[in-house]
């Protein structure tokens, strides 16, 4: 499978949003934390999505230099600034990399926050240098700064006092807003929300929370039902979710994200399905290598409990729920390529001893099986791939279910975007469950953040 032009220049382009959208989001294992209580004190209480960046931890992993208030970049990251500004597909994107990470714009390398509300997506940071950096928004944008409603407004930055503001989502800014942010009674703004603790004392490289419409709002193309959809097969799961938390660190080699989901108190909302963890020698068992595997717990008390869902739907899904009724365990496949499944693949499923002939039968019809005791195997082809199973084994260890893939399965070209591989694993959180995610770059020995900003084009 070939990426054409067309789509190699998404990806790119969807790799500089997604490091911009980013900015607020770096920390590495031993870093002290960025007080950002002030900035959050501007974001209004009805933000549906906000984030603290750790400003100078970033800024160290991409090579600057910060002493206090000054930030010095390194020759490579100005080159690299250099690059993207002169051949990224959206300038726009690009002029903003070089406004926090160039060290010549007068930004506070302490902190950052995005928040998105009613009137748009903000990123909002404190200035060291006002002057300086009113000579720097000039020099790039070839505009001047004018004042509006007291608030110094140039395109879509907007300065009020040593704070500024630059929208994300729009080409202009209100200065009504960012005055009205400026001026918000504690009970006005996000301080007043349980977890602005966390984001106001950012730990991580990025630390944010944000409403679950909100979180689907800023994805774009997907529709009203399938929200909605989304929304009633969460409640199944978890009570009374109605937001998600999430961290996000840049290491050498990969970056690692997790996130959580909260009922109203900002506490992890209970997980209403048994939990249980997945038996890794099964995932060893599979095989040494493949391009993705994936793997699951259904136990018989999660049977019964689907089986309960169902009744109360009318029982639309009976006659699955009578096969499932035979699993009790860990199911787990490996592909050598998802797009071809056929072609390479194993798999195991745990059954409680009795599996039916329903069951074999339906596993049959997706690929040759046979039982093994109290378990069904399956195998067709070669299963090959860089995956090494054991290391897929380690980082399901643990959970409840996930998966690790290959892009590369995909037909995309991972030199060009810096990315090789991508996990993902459910594990529990108190009373509740959370989304462990790990994407790997193609340079083990680099920071993934630089891996990924050498990639934008």
């Amino acid at each position: 499978m070939k990426i054409t032009a067309k789509k190699s220049l998404n990806v790119r382009h969807m790799a500089l949003w997604m490091l911009l959208m980013m900015l607020p989001f770096m920390n590495s294992c031993k870093q002290e934390a960025t007080d950002a209580s002030d900035l959050l004190a501007t974001v209004p209480s009805s933000a549906g999505m906000v984030v603290g960046v750790n400003l100078k931890s970033l800024l160290e992993k991409t090579g600057c230099e910060v002493n206090g208030t000054e930030i010095v970049a390194g020759k490579e990251m100005k080159e690299l600034l250099a690059t993207i500004q002169k051949d990224s597909v959206n300038r726009k994107n690009a002029d903003a990399l070089n406004l926090f990470l160039s060290g010549d714009s007068g930004i506070d390398p302490s902190g950052a926050i995005v928040f998105t509300d009613a009137y748009g997506t903000y990123v909002t940071a404190m200035l060291a240098d006002t002057q300086k950096f009113y000579d720097f928004v000039e020099k790039q944008t070839g505009d001047k700064f004018t004042e509006e409603n007291g608030v110094k407004v140039c395109r879509e930055i907007a300065v009020l006092g040593a704070q500024v503001w630059v929208s994300i989502s729009g080409s202009s800014i209100d200065s009504k807003a960012v005055k009205n942010y400026a001026a918000l009674e504690k009970g006005q703004s996000f301080v007043s929300n349980p977890f602005a603790d966390k984001v106001s004392n950012i730990a991580n490289d990025i630390v944010g929370w944000s409403r679950i419409n909100t979180f689907f709002q800023q994805k774009g193309g997907i529709s009203t039902s399938d929200i909605a959809a989304f929304n009633m097969m969460l409640g199944m799961t978890c009570e009374g979710a109605t937001s998600i938390s999430f961290t996000l660190d840049f290491l050498k080699g990969e970056v690692k994200a997790l996130c959580n989901v909260l009922n109203d108190e900002g506490k992890p909302a209970k997980y209403l399905f048994p939990f249980d963890k997945v038996d890794t020698s099964l995932v060893k068992s599979l095989g040494e290598n493949a391009n993705a595997v994936f793997s699951f717990v259904i136990t018989k008390e999660a049977v019964k409990k689907m089986e309960q869902l169902n009744s109360s739907f009318g029982g639309p899904y009976g006659e699955m729920i009578e096969y499932f009724k035979a699993l009790d365990g860990t199911i787990a496949v490996a592909f050598s390529d998802i797009t071809d499944p056929l072609k390479g693949i194993r798999g195991v499923v745990t059954t409680n001893g009795d599996a039916s002939s329903g069951l074999m039968n339906l596993v049959s019809q997706l690929c040759p099986a046979k039982k093994d005791g109290k378990l069904i195997r399956l195998e067709n082809g070669t299963l090959e791939g860089s995956l090494k199973m054991g290391d897929v084994a380690d980082f399901l260890k643990g959970s409840g279910g996930g998966g690790v893939m290959n892009l590369s399965v995909f037909g995309a070209d991972t030199s060009k975007i810096g990315v090789s591989s991508f996990g993902v694993a459910g594990r529990p959180n108190g009373a509740g469950i959370s989304a462990e995610f790990v994407v790997k770059g193609t340079d083990p020995s680099e920071n993934f953040l630089i891996t990924v900003m050498k990639n934008i084009k």
